[in-house]
């Protein structure tokens, strides 16, 4: 199994796009974040079949919810945030997931971000078993019926 950053014009981002329509979740691997500094997308290929994906945005902590940013040293925090996760289902249990987590978490270390987060609806018990085990911190959304999900990654 790797994971590969995906350019926009890659044969890997249409197999990325054909597993979004799969999993019903290709609006948010097309949309464009306007809050978002930088927008990457991953794909996770066992062979090459795309077996998952990861959505993170990097981007001002707060900007997303109109808030204005949090400074120190006169600089705005950052934040990843995961904005869509998919595994394909006859692959899940395999420790994908976890490394294309991982796989974010270190990008967003990369980029001087201050945590990484992301928000889950009630239904999606694998993705809050795989948080847990990760170390992040839980927070009701009032969105909807989801939870957030934040990890402190600044050394």
């Amino acid at each position: 199994m790797r994971i590969e950053q995906i350019g926009d014009d890659s044969e890997a981002r249409t197999q990325v796009l054909a597993l979004a329509d799969e999993l019903d979740q290709r609006r948010y691997v097309e949309r464009v974040y306007e809050h978002s500094d930088q927008t990457l997308l991953l794909g996770a290929f066992e062979g090459d079949a795309c077996v998952g994906f990861l959505v993170l945005l990097i981007q001002v902590i707060g900007r997303d919810a109109g808030r204005p940013p949090i400074l120190r040293d006169e600089a705005p925090l950052r934040e990843g945030y995961v904005e869509a996760f998919a595994v394909h289902p006859r692959y899940r249990r395999r420790g994908i997931g976890q490394h294309l987590q991982e796989h974010a978490i270190e990008l967003s270390i990369a980029r001087e971000c201050y945590q990484i987060r992301s928000r889950s609806p009630l239904t999606s018990r694998e993705n809050y078993a795989l948080k847990l085990k990760m170390g992040y911190a839980i927070h009701p959304s009032d969105e909807n019926d989801s939870y957030f999900f934040i990890k402190r990654i600044e050394a």
